[in-house]
């Protein structure tokens, strides 16, 4: 193990651990503070909205930022911008009275902040570590990740419970900071001068790479067909299947911690398990992903409903994984935070519409049609991409030079 977890890929895991922790308590504490100063939950779901919009419309343009300028830089940039956003929330609430526009501004820099970081994120990784290794980076990250967004949501309750909401988003502010400070510890080696070229030749030239690699074309489509299809019905019709049985929120909490201990088992298996043909592995998962859906339209019970969501989190923690890998591996370097941003916005985009539109498709067709349409759309699109031989042919030991 110690030659491919360096002192860089050390740094890198402490900063994205300690940052993906502060993340994942923010969201409930900034809820409850905006809760506890009186605002209704239209207001709560305009804030929301000011966060996940930059991420939608900057990403792309992020992208091709990143594969020009320094990545590290850019994270850097990105976390201290998140840092100040945060602490002037902290402020900003600390008071009796809080100026929701403002508010706004502020939580849609820390959007603007993680639509870059993001695919700089994505581009420095094969910088820290030999492509043969990136598959373990990958999935010691994506472990570490998987713990935090367990323990973030508790830790934030207690200290809601404790000393208000007003602390934890202050701590999310320090973790930034703490992320910034290791990445500058980082030691990168020097990337090659890039050609000068205007910013909309940047986005045509990482479009151009996307459109010569059919099998990523493939999984980008599915994974948004995968939105609609499983990963919606199943986040909204599940909990919504539980909301009128006695102690239905307990009972999806359960649900939800199995899907946690999904993705932590699939993290662990992936950190030493290396797939010759990772997109037949990847489609492997994909099928997996249907079981949760298959068993809420059979109405199991919790226990097995549980099981069903180990499942569903280890399908998608090895989709991602997989595909991070295999995107990593064998897309030019200079272009991999473009290509990578593209994948993310075109597989991920329809994750709004997904569910915006489940619960009316659910009452229009009912939710156990909605279910059943679902899985099988799911499962054809399995067998369809186990009959590309793009998807087939690529292996492990395929990857372009660095």
């Amino acid at each position: 193990m110690r030659h491919w977890l360096t002192r860089n890929v050390g740094l890198y895991l402490v900063a994205t651990t300690v940052s993906t922790l502060g993340t994942s308590m923010v969201s409930l504490a900034l809820t409850f503070a905006l809760l506890l100063h009186g605002q209704s939950t239209i207001v709560l779901g305009l804030v929301l909205a000011a966060q996940a919009a930059p991420t939608v419309l900057l990403t792309l343009p992020a992208g091709a930022i990143a594969d020009r300028w320094s990545r590290r830089g850019l994270m850097i940039g990105a976390d201290l911008l998140r840092c100040a956003s945060q602490g002037l929330i902290a402020v900003l609430m600390s008071g009796p009275h809080s100026s929701i526009p403002l508010l706004i501004v502020l939580v849609a820099l820390i959007g603007t902040g993680n639509a870059f970081y993001g695919p700089a994120e994505f581009g420095l990784i094969p910088l820290l570590v030999e492509a043969w290794h990136l598959h373990r980076v990958n999935s010691l990250l994506s472990l570490a990740g998987s713990i935090t967004a367990i323990l973030g949501p508790m830790l934030s309750g207690l200290l809601i419970a404790s000393h208000g909401p007003v602390l934890a988003i202050g701590f999310n502010a320090l973790t930034y900071a703490f992320s910034a400070l290791c990445l500058a510890r980082l030691e990168i080696r020097a990337m090659p001068e890039r050609p000068h070229t205007s910013f909309a030749a940047r986005l045509a030239t990482g479009w151009a790479v996307f459109r010569r690699l059919r099998w990523l074309q493939l999984i980008t489509m599915q994974y948004g067909v995968m939105n609609l299809a499983v990963f919606a019905p199943f986040l909204v019709l599940g909990p919504a299947s539980l909301a009128t049985a006695s102690h239905g929120a307990r009972s999806w909490g359960i649900v939800s911690a199995g899907i946690g201990v999904g993705g932590i088992l699939a993290a662990l298996i992936l950190l030493v398990v290396r797939a010759s043909r990772p997109l037949v592995m990847y489609e492997v998962a994909t099928a997996v992903s249907i079981i949760p859906l298959l068993l809420l339209l059979n109405g199991v019970g919790v226990p097995f409903l549980a099981l069903g969501g180990v499942a569903f989190g280890a399908g998608m923690v090895v989709q991602n994984l997989v595909a991070q890998t295999t995107i990593q591996r064998n897309v030019p370097e200079e272009a991999v935070s473009r290509v990578s941003a593209i994948f993310s916005v075109c597989a991920q985009g329809m994750a709004p519409v997904a569910y915006a539109s489940c619960g009316l498709l659910a009452h229009a067709l009912g939710t156990a049609r909605l279910l059943a349409v679902g899985s099988g759309i799911a499962a054809a699109s399995v067998i369809m991409l186990l009959f590309s031989r793009s998807i087939r042919i690529l292996n492990d030991r395929m990857m372009v030079s660095r």
